[in-house]
This record gives structure tokens, C-alpha cells and sequence, in this order.
């Protein structure tokens, strides 16, 4: 019996290994000049002749399994595929599954953009960049793992979609604006302690979350950046001793949500010092005002997100020279005051009266 499992497990990997050498040595069927089909997908040179890109399809002609190609072959020569291009797939709607090999950089704008039925998506680690709209409207789009070395989501990168929840990786920097927005099943989101600014409404109308955390170096959370998310409870900006990073909550950040009680600034920072600043109408029609928001101590953390580490490269400080000492001097400084101005930041009537 084993001697029988061997013989046949011997000639599968021959059968593939033959089917290796001969999908390698086919050639791409030449659309024109520039153009070429391979596997029912079409591809297109770059300007500089050295590599291809996936140029646009139809829904007629493409299969169900998308299968990206990580060199193709033309007049004798491979060629890398290195990106996805502009609305490649637009509206393509008997696709279901796709996968993207470890030599794809960029997907373009409205690349899978209304591929409704797509459900199963694959991406390695070597895209860093997601275009604008790229899978907006894809309603069966139910879980998406982020690729490692992902930096940027662009405007609309998920809109409407139909995610249920996403974690993000380390090193993604911007979630640009209405990304997520009207994600209305996205009711797990985990940020990382690298990004830096969520766009405007990147989040509004994500009708099932309910706690986000947001980290050091977030420097801007955007104007209606979750407007609406009507079962959104709690928000957690977490900040540690070291960081000087100012958070600027930008107007009607969390307006509409109207489920929201519990928002906490935990900080271990001396002097009093507000290392989050809020719009006056970051909170409009929630049951929380700015003068609700707590501050200090450690009152809740995000269970899932790694310890920080001393020494960590995606922990930065914009004013690494400013000690503990001057702390009391930073709250009054000309430029958090600039800050306060440039945001509409209302400052706490309380604090006056308490000095008082």
C-alpha cells in the first residue's frame, strides 16, 4: 500500500512539474504591439518595454479564478508583471477568486471596483499600495488579509464593501478618505501603532463597530472620520510616557454616534498634559461631550495589539529632545495653541474655573 502511495505521489509531481515547464514555455497571444492575452487575462507593456502590467478586462472574456502571472512570455523573452492597472477588472462580475503574486507593487485605481461577486482574495506582501475605489462595491468581499508591506489605502479603497473585519499590519501609514466608508458589517477593525493619519469619513456608516483604539502616531484623525457609526461604544486613544505626538481630532470626527459613552485619553505623561486635542464638534450629536473624555491612567488596551518595545523603528517622536521637565511648558506652547486655533479646538471651561 505505501510502496503504491509513493508511485503515485511520484507521478502527480511530474505531472505538475511538466505542467510547470510547459505553462513557462507558452507564449502569450499577441492582441497588437503593446497587447497581449495569456489564460483568458489580458496584459499590456509599460512605457519602457521591461515589464507588463493587467490592462483592462471584460466581463464576457474573463474566468471565474483570476490567476496573476508572475512573468509571461513574448517573442522568447519573460517579462515580470508588476502591477495591476487602472479599472482592470471593473465591473467584472462572474469573478470569484483571485490571486496576486509577490512581484505585484501597486493596484491601481477601480482595478476589482464592482466585481460583486468576488469573495476570495489573495495578495502577498510585496503590494504597498492599494489605488483609490480599487475594491469599492465588492458586496461579497466578506474578509481581506492585509499584505505585510502594505503603506497606503487610498480614497474609497473599500467603500461599500461587504467586510466583516480587517487587521492591519504594521508599517501601513495612511487610511485615506471614505476608505471604509458605509462598511456596514465591519464590526472588527485593528489599527496599527505605525499609522498616522484616517481620513476623512474613512470609517462613517460602519454600522457594526463597536470599540476602536487608536495609537501614538496617529496625528490626525479626519473630519467624520467615523460619523455615524451608530453602534460605535468606545474609543481608545492610546499614548505611552515617551511620546510627544500631538492627536488632532478633526470636526465631527465621532458626530452621530449615538451609542458612544466611554472615550479615554490614557496617558502616563506628567504636567496634565492633553496629548489628544478635540474639534468642538468632534462628539455633535452623541451622548459624550469633550468634557466627558478621560484622561490619564490605563483604564482599557487594545487585547490583541503587540507590547511596545524601547526601540521599536515604527515608534517616532517629533520632539525626541523634549524631557518630562518641560512637559507643563508644551500644554501652553505657541505651537499646540496654533493647534488649537487651526482645529477649532474648544478649550475645557472647567480647567479655568478649577485654577480659579
Amino acid at each position: 500500500m505505501k510502496r503504491i502511495f509513493l508511485m503515485l505521489f511520484f507521478l502527480l509531481s511530474v505531472t505538475l512539474v511538466g505542467f510547470a515547464q510547459v505553462s513557462d514555455t507558452i507564449e502569450a497571444e499577441a492582441v497588437d504591439s503593446m497587447h497581449f492575452k495569456y489564460y483568458g487575462i489580458r496584459y499590456a507593456f509599460e512605457e519602457d518595454k521591461k515589464s507588463l502590467y493587467v490592462d483592462v478586462n471584460y466581463n464576457e472574456e474573463t474566468p471565474t479564478q483570476i490567476n496573476i502571472m508572475r512573468q509571461i512570455k513574448i517573442n522568447g523573452k519573460f517579462y515580470p508583471v508588476k502591477r495591476i492597472g487602472p479599472r482592470a477588472f471593473y465591473g467584472c462580475r462572474n469573478i470569484t477568486c483571485v490571486t496576486i503574486p509577490d512581484n505585484v507593487e501597486f493596484i491601481d485605481s477601480s482595478a476589482f471596483r464592482w466585481c460583486v461577486n468576488l469573495s476570495n482574495l489573495g495578495i502577498s506582501s510585496k503590494v504597498k499600495w492599494i489605488g483609490p475605489d480599487c475594491f469599492r462595491n465588492c458586496t461579497n468581499l466578506r474578509n481581506f488579509h492585509v499584505p505585510n508591506g502594505l503603506q497606503t489605502i487610498s480614497t474609497g479603497a473599500f467603500r461599500a464593501s461587504g467586510l466583516m473585519s480587517i487587521v492591519f499590519p504594521e508599517g501601513l501609514k495612511d487610511i485615506g478618505d471614505y476608505a471604509f466608508e458605509s462598511c456596514k458589517a465591519l464590526a472588527s477593525v485593528r489599527l496599527p501603532k505605525s499609522l498616522r493619519s484616517i481620513g476623512k469619513e474613512a470609517f462613517a456608516n460602519c454600522w457594526a463597530l463597536k470599540k476602536i483604539f487608536i495609537h501614538d502616531q496617529v496625528r490626525n484623525v479626519g473630519e467624520g472620520a467615523f460619523k455615524a457609526c451608530r453602534s460605535l461604544e468606545t474609543v481608545v486613544f492610546e499614548k505611552v510616557v515617551d511620546s510627544r505626538i500631538k492627536t488632532i481630532v478633526s470636526a465631527n470626527a465621532f458626530a452621530e454616534c449615538k451609542s458612544l459613552s466611554n472615550v479615554v485619553c490614557n496617558t502616563g505623561r506628567t504636567g496634565k498634559v492633553k496629548d489628544v486635542l478635540f474639534h468642538e464638534t468632534a462628539f455633535r450629536d452623541s451622548k459624550i461631550n469633550i468634557d466627558d473624555v478621560m484622561y490619564g491612567g490605563n483604564p482599557d488596551v487594545d487585547p490583541n495589539a503587540p507590547k511596545r518595545k524601547k526601540g521599536d523603528p515604527e515608534f517616532e517622536n517629533d520632539e525626541v529632545n523634549m524631557s518630562e521637565d518641560n512637559a507643563e511648558r508644551l500644554r501652553t506652547s505657541k505651537t499646540v495653541e496654533r493647534g488649537r486655533k487651526d482645529v477649532g479646538v474648544q478649550k475645557n471651561p472647567k480647567a479655568k474655573k478649577k485654577r480659579q
